[in-house]
């Protein structure tokens, strides 16, 4: 199937980035509390048993409906999309998600209990979950805007039935591909009646993935403080996210950053740019980026990484190859000769000629980004050495902190 590039176009157009003026708020309902959404969207806290009449959907109820988990359905619409989203997540999971969820636990070895950054990520939070689980925080950064979902209960009769058979596809795609396409993923940005934007694939992943959606709010960036931090929810264009959720006891973050990760954009905005740089710091996932790191126009996103990511597992779509070992050593799986034909420009002639030396690189028992077959599809991790100092006859001696 072909894929859509548009990512090239959109990455060099300088976005806007609404900032915010209030203070990071915490999103944990208390006990006595539900959080609720309103015909329009915004968010209110109600006391139990202190409001009559129907009560509204929830986001952790909204997020199961999405996820084709919410109750059985009688209509034909609702078991359509139940059908729909437990084949594809069948598919997806025999085939993908436990492979690699097995795979990450065995070669990356994340111990969890930090902020991991995921830059052309689309709306993606299955792969990094699977691949950094158990982080504090994930933050998501591409360049659709995250769009304020629209609840079913919200919906007449009309719209939830396209509302519904757009999701069943976009589900049924995803059990195919294993990714989003840009194509798509573009042409829900217009579709503002229906709102099935990036928004909406989280709270559904969360909720497949066994999180409970607590809050869902619109961000934007107070230069004050560095930071991203909740808007009203009566925001009238939600460009970026946060989904507060919570697994097992543990608050998770789930941030997805609307951003122009090119260099025009970074100049653009310089304290996003600063903060940018502490993400890069992160341990970091680079899939299905369309090799815009290898452009030159991207040249200050990726001397962030190569500078300060203490690992980065990705594939050959991400980092040059000759880019990556400057991190530190990389180790490869699976195979590599050439990308896909779509990108004509970035061939990644080192990283082709580091698999045609390896003598023995490791198995990748699943398929991975734009390459599918077990022949083609690569992944490459690299890891950036301790520090080292030098000692008093000028010889370098491993630290100690």
């Amino acid at each position: 199937m072909k894929i859509a590039n548009h990512l090239l176009l959109a990455a060099i157009i300088s976005l806007s980035i609404p900032l915010a003026s209030a203070s990071v708020a915490e999103h944990a309902p208390q006990p006595a509390t539900t959080s609720k959404t309103t015909p329009t969207g915004s968010s209110q806290t109600d006391t139990k048993g202190s409001k009559a009449g129907v009560a509204e959907a929830t986001h952790q109820q909204a997020a199961r409906y999405f996820a084709g988990l919410g109750a059985p359905a009688s209509d034909a619409d609702g078991k359509s999309l139940r059908r729909q989203a437990k084949s594809a997540w069948a598919t997806y999971e025999k085939h993908v998600g436990q492979p690699l969820l097995k795979w990450a636990k065995q070669e990356v070895g994340y111990e969890g209990g930090d902020t991991v950054f995921y830059p052309f990520s689309g709306p993606d939070f299955l792969t990094v979950e699977r691949i950094y689980p158990n982080a504090s925080r994930y933050v998501l950064v591409a360049v659709q805007n995250a769009m304020q979902p629209v609840y079913p209960d919200k919906m007449d009769d009309g719209q939830r039935h396209e509302f519904v058979q757009k999701l069943g596809t976009a589900w049924s795609k995803f059990g195919t591909l294993g990714y989003f396409r840009t194509e798509d993923l573009d042409k829900d940005q217009h579709d503002t009646a229906q709102n099935l934007g990036v928004t909406t694939i989280l709270m559904a992943f969360a909720a497949r993935l066994g999180y409970e959606v607590v809050d869902v709010a619109p961000l934007g960036f107070s230069p004050e403080k560095h930071e991203w931090e909740p808007l009203p929810a009566n925001e009238p264009k939600w460009q970026s996210v946060r989904l507060s959720l919570r697994k097992d006891g543990r608050k998770v973050t789930l941030d997805y950053i609307r951003l122009d990760l090119s260099d025009d954009g970074l100049r653009a905005h310089k304290s996003v740019r600063a903060w940018m740089q502490t993400m890069a710091a992160r341990p970091t996932l680079l899939k299905a980026a369309s090799h815009l790191l290898q452009e030159p126009y991207f040249e200050i996103m990726r001397n962030m990484l190569v500078k300060a990511a203490p690992i980065v597992v990705q594939d050959e779509t991400g980092l040059d190859y000759t880019d990556l070992t400057k991190i530190g050593p990389v180790r490869l799986y699976g195979n590599f000769t050439k990308p896909h034909p779509l990108f004509k420009k970035t061939v990644q002639p080192a990283l082709a000629t580091a698999y045609k030396a390896e003598k023995s690189p490791g198995a990748l028992p699943f398929a991975f980004s734009y390459l599918k077959g077990a022949e083609m599809r690569s992944i490459q991790i690299a890891r950036r050495q301790p520090a080292q100092e030098k000692s008093s006859d000028g010889r370098k001696q491993p630290s100690l902190s």
